[in-house]
């Protein structure tokens, strides 16, 4: 089966470790030939767009993410604004992240980060690709804010969740696809404190992307996204294969 698409592109939420479901519908994307013509992501969508736009393939994404290696570029910050920092020199990042500069891979992809000096949210399209990737994600305060070009820059997720708006006016066809997709029936549920904190945490992110919801051309979520963890890395290939089913019923219906 080959889907017929025009001028497709892909905006690509946050959600931490839920990014498997991106790599599933990216995966979908590579086995029917369906063509992307550029990307914008925030967060973990920030680092898988700018990845996947270099030529790295979905599946390779899935195995850096899981490995060992990964984990280990990972370093505890000792309370330093921010309990963790990634280790950017480690060469698990430079695989995940070949080229140096955004403006130099071959499909266009902005990655989004707000200056906390500046009060300012940007959608970056050129300059340094793993300092840019890493700023995109650095939800405060799990991770320490990242210094650039005299802004002081953290996750873009929290004000702008699934960034649609580099893509707009541009004669694409935009696929929003959400990790934080809500629940098709909502139950009451007594909140443990570590629920609350997370509630929370998020509730800027969830507000916020009620926009790109829409405006976008298709959108593309499931509820069963809330099953997996944002925060850890054992649900990776279950989160994937949900990813690719949900793309390939997505793909049916808008046939």
């Amino acid at each position: 089966m080959k889907i017929p698409t025009n001028n497709l592109a892909l905006a690509l939420g946050g959600g931490a470790a839920r990014g498997a479901f991106h790599l599933g519908v990216l995966d979908f994307c590579e086995q029917h030939n369906i063509e992307i013509q550029a990307y914008s992501g925030s967060s973990i969508g920030a680092i898988i767009s700018v990845s996947h736009a270099s030529g790295i393939k979905a599946k390779e994404q899935l195995k850096i993410f899981a490995s060992k290696e990964l984990r280990q570029a990972l370093k505890f910050n000792y309370f330093r604004n921010g309990l963790l920092k990634i280790d950017t020199t480690n060469k698990i990042i430079k695989e995940l992240l070949p080229i140096e500069k955004l403006e130099d891979i071959p499909k266009p992809v902005w990655v989004n980060a707000y200056d906390l000096k500046k009060k300012e949210l940007h959608y970056f399209n050129n300059g340094d690709t793993i300092t840019l990737c890493m700023a995109s994600s650095a939800l405060v305060p799990i991770f320490k804010p990242v210094s650039y070009e005299g802004m002081y820059l953290i996750d873009g997720g929290l004000f702008d969740n699934i960034p649609i708006k580099p893509l707009l006016n541009k004669n694409y066809d935009i696929y929003s696809v959400d990790l934080f997709a809500k629940e098709q029936h909502s139950t009451v549920k007594k909140l443990t404190t570590m629920k609350k904190i997370k509630k929370s945490l998020f509730k800027q992110l969830h507000e916020n992307h009620k926009h790109s919801v829409e405006n976008t051309n298709y959108y593309l979520g499931s509820p069963h996204i809330r099953n997996f963890s944002l925060f850890t890395f054992q649900e990776l290939e279950e989160c994937f294969k949900l990813g690719i089913k949900e793309a390939q019923n997505h793909f049916l219906d808008i046939l």
